[in-house]
């Protein structure tokens, strides 16, 4: 007789407890959050392993460019004698001058950049200077920003 009652408490017991863990998997199906839902997301595509098999195939990583650097020739300098002076930027240390060629390049220059035969000595509020050396003559070219009438 004790023996049938701890049987049938037993089972008792233990049918309890399989509710209860059915009713703590359906609170937690019923619970989650659609943050909770793209974790498991994520942890299901972390699972997954890809293999790329190169064989035959492009690297992917190599790079683009190859071959060393090359400096500009003299050729890509400004020639300050046919240049134009399009502005002066200036900050708390430095002056830049913006400069454009005859074919519409762009150049950004500042004191001690080289040009074509000589190098920016100066660049002041609304001029740019520069010393020209050709066949022994050293000589100075100053470039001034156009005032345009009604702009100031």
């Amino acid at each position: 007789m004790i023996k049938k009652i701890l049987t049938a408490t037993f089972g008792i017991t233990l049918l309890l407890a399989g509710l209860a863990v059915d009713a703590l998997a359906q609170a937690d199906a019923y619970a989650a959050t659609p943050s909770d839902e793209a974790g498991n997301r994520i942890k299901s595509i972390r699972r997954n392993e890809y293999f790329y098999q190169s064989y035959g195939r492009v690297d992917p990583f190599r790079a683009l460019v190859t071959g060393e650097f090359e400096a500009a020739p003299s050729a890509d300098l400004v020639d300050m004698n046919a240049a134009v002076l399009v502005g002066v930027m200036w900050g708390a240390n430095d002056k830049f001058a913006l400069l454009e060629d005859g074919y519409g390049n762009g150049f950004i220059l500042h004191v001690g950049d080289p040009v074509r035969n000589g190098r920016v000595i100066a660049v002041n509020d609304d001029s740019v200077v520069a010393s020209i050396s050709l066949y022994g003559i050293t000589s100075r070219v100053v470039l001034r920003l156009e005032q345009k009438k009604g702009l100031r």
